[in-house]
């Protein structure tokens, strides 16, 4: 879809709180042909990776946070 969309570039992150062995094998390993970026890369895409977390993301942080201070004010 992407490509026959017209985009020649592609950036994978993680929608997790962290980026860890899923994100660095399964999302990024262009070596391993079952990964996003080995698939984007065999497409004929410039693969961007960017290995963050979103609990490196200070708003999303900050919603966290402001969850748990819910939660605990229900107690």
């Amino acid at each position: 879809a992407a490509s026959a969309a017209g985009y020649k570039k592609a950036v994978l992150a993680p929608f997790m709180v962290v980026a860890g062995d899923h994100a660095n094998n399964d999302m990024a390993d262009e070596t391993d042909p079952d990964s996003w970026a080995a698939k984007f890369v065999a497409a004929g895409f410039e693969v961007t990776c960017l290995l963050q977390g979103l609990g490196q993301n200070v708003a999303v942080d900050e919603i966290y946070v402001s969850h748990v201070d819910d939660a605990i004010a229900k107690l």
